[in-house]
């Protein structure tokens, strides 16, 4: 059924925006990602003395474990019977070579022969994903577009066809093919029997337009407090999870703009200390500034083989930029935006990082970097780092954290004001959890639904499968009298977020300092679709809520706004 976000009329509109780039098609955003995931590319194939195989391309031509190769010998000339023109070579296929292993420049292959036997030598043609088999098995027969767009661009599969399944345990394998399951929540591609890929935001079969900011749809109002017109929208009554503490009433959420597109991240700049501030907002592997109330736009795009897995906002136009790379691991970068547009300062960073607001100042002015973990991906290693205008980073105090501690959507400020700092931040469970020192002070009960997923390696035993780590929005912090609160994304944690999808449904909770311990208090309004990012500019919260599929792409990202006094004056 086709929910729309709010059902309302425009009355008013705060920001008139459309960002002027290039129309692109969705498609080549993310099915282009799957195109060339399964395209064909060629390799040379080389016997080693031990009798193993290998073919010359690793890591850095994004092979990956599980790529399937079609092995040929140099084949008979084709002969034109009458001129006796040499039209070429037909080539003659001899065995698959599945990836069993990765490196940086070459990979080691396991041959099926098609015959009993075949002499496979050094110096071969591979060709990657040519003549593969391939089936398409649509969950609840939801994704029939898709099967049809990406068949059509990947014509050197040997498709097997379409099927409708149940329930994504009727799977089927193909042991020297690929198999696409597509389940309205996630699409994944298996390949000779390994997990290749998994993508939670697809793109439409239709065409889209470019992520474009545009009027919101939502209603306005005269706001009584000041001059300003402020946009007002009331949710629909909050649904309280049992053991939590009671609810919190705001009504009046002025709406922003529209992006017409899901992002994955935004914020505001405001770059080189200039008046104008800039909407910063990732969406795959883009990252798009759009000046509010004026033209300028630019963009930045990430054309490496990694996952860009989300971005911080810091200082001064600094962007974190957290890239992970199959097999390597972190490859972060740190840009800076300025009014000439993107610089990357610095790249190839080992470290998950944030900037944090470590103080309640509003203003996320610490860099943190956690080190990439081989085994567990967190490592336990948490620093402050510093940036200077070249780019060089430089370590500085090491932060004590507990044990499995997660930087995505972490806090780490004196909460309660008692000169301790507090550090809280999700568990494996994807509950919140809030440390003291080494001392856990308070757990919700409630487990909570991510943004993102994404899967990693395992690079010490590469026949374990890929591990799903849930990538969480950052929190805010305001303070109210002797204390710092925390206003948190309460996604909706349902079935397919927990194994990977993203959350169905967003809220906002407030964690707040409680007689040594902490209550966590849900806001009134329910969004249909989850809280990707908030943040704060000029005495307001601002909230990103993304709607439509988030498997298919389609939707858009509302921008909502809500003044800090309104939300200071509601828990009192």
């Amino acid at each position: 059924m086709n929910h729309p976000f709010i059902r309302v009329t425009i009355l008013s509109a705060i920001f008139s925006l459309f960002l002027s780039l290039t129309s692109v098609y969705a498609e080549k955003i993310t099915v282009g990602e799957i195109v060339r995931e399964l395209g064909t590319i060629e390799a040379k194939v080389i016997k080693v003395s031990d009798g193993r195989y290998l073919v010359n391309m690793g890591t850095e031509n994004n092979v990956k474990k599980g790529n399937l190769w079609t092995l040929y010998s140099t084949g008979e000339q084709v002969i034109e019977p009458i001129t006796g023109k040499k039209l070429g070579v037909l080539p003659v296929s001899l065995a698959i070579g599945k990836v069993t292993r990765v490196e940086k420049h070459f990979s080691e292959i396991s041959i099926e022969c098609f015959k009993e036997a075949c002499n496979i030598k050094s110096g071969l043609a591979a060709k990657r994903y040519r003549e593969i088999k391939a089936m398409f098995q649509d969950v609840n027969g939801s994704s029939y577009l898709l099967y049809e767009l990406i068949r059509s661009k990947l014509p050197s599969l040997d498709w097997q066809g379409y099927q409708c399944i149940e329930n994504p345990s009727d799977v089927s394998q193909l042991p020297e093919g690929v198999v696409i399951v597509a389940d309205k929540e996630k699409v994944t591609i298996w390949s000779g029997g390994e997990i290749l890929s998994v993508y939670d935001e697809m793109t439409s079969a239709r065409s889209l337009p470019q992520p474009a900011l545009t009027q919101s749809t939502l209603p306005v109002t005269e706001r009584k407090e000041s001059d300003r017109k402020q946009e007002t929208v009331a949710g629909p009554p909050g649904i309280m999870i049992p053991g939590l503490s009671t609810n919190l009433k705001i009504e009046n959420y002025r709406a922003v703009a529209s992006i017409d597109y899901r992002v994955n991240n935004l914020g505001i700049i405001e770059p080189d200390r200039a008046k104008t501030p800039y909407f910063i907002y990732l969406s795959n592997k883009t990252l798009y500034a759009q000046a509010i109330g004026a033209g300028e736009s630019y963009q930045y795009v990430y054309k490496g083989f990694g996952d860009v897995v989300n971005m911080s906002l810091g200082p001064n136009g600094l962007i974190a930029l957290n890239i992970y790379v199959q097999g390597e691991g972190m490859n972060s970068r740190i840009l800076k935006f300025t009014t000439d547009g993107f610089t990357v300062l610095t790249k190839g960073i080992e470290y998950i990082l944030e900037f944090l607001d470590m103080n309640g100042n509003g203003v996320n002015e610490s860099l943190i970097g956690q080190d990439f973990d081989m085994e567990s991906f967190f490592g336990s290693g948490v620093f402050r780092l510093v940036v200077d205008d070249s780019g060089r980073i430089t370590q500085h105090d090491s932060l004590a954290t507990p044990k499995g501690f997660n930087l995505f959507g972490a806090i780490m400020a004196d909460l309660d004001r008692n000169e301790i700092n507090e550090t809280a931040y999700y568990n494996p469970g994807r509950k919140l959890v809030v440390y003291e020192a080494s001392q856990q002070k308070w757990e919700s009960q409630s487990s909570f639904g991510s943004i993102k997923s994404m899967l990693i390696d395992d690079i010490v035993n590469e026949s374990n499968a890929p591990r799903d780590v849930p990538v969480w929005p950052q929190s805010v912090l305001f303070s109210v009298d002797d204390a710092l609160f925390a206003v948190v994304p309460a996604n909706q944690a349902g079935i397919w977020g927990m194994v990977g999808g993203s959350a169905k449904n967003g809220r906002l909770g407030l964690l707040c300092p409680n007689n040594g311990t902490y209550a966590f208090r849900f806001l009134t309004t329910k969004f249909q679709g989850p809280v990707q990012s908030i943040f704060t500019y000029d005495n307001e919260l601002y909230i990103a809520v993304v709607e439509g599929n988030a498997f298919t792409g389609q939707g858009k990202t509302h921008i909502l706004a809500v003044p800090m006094n309104v939300l200071k004056e509601s828990i009192k």
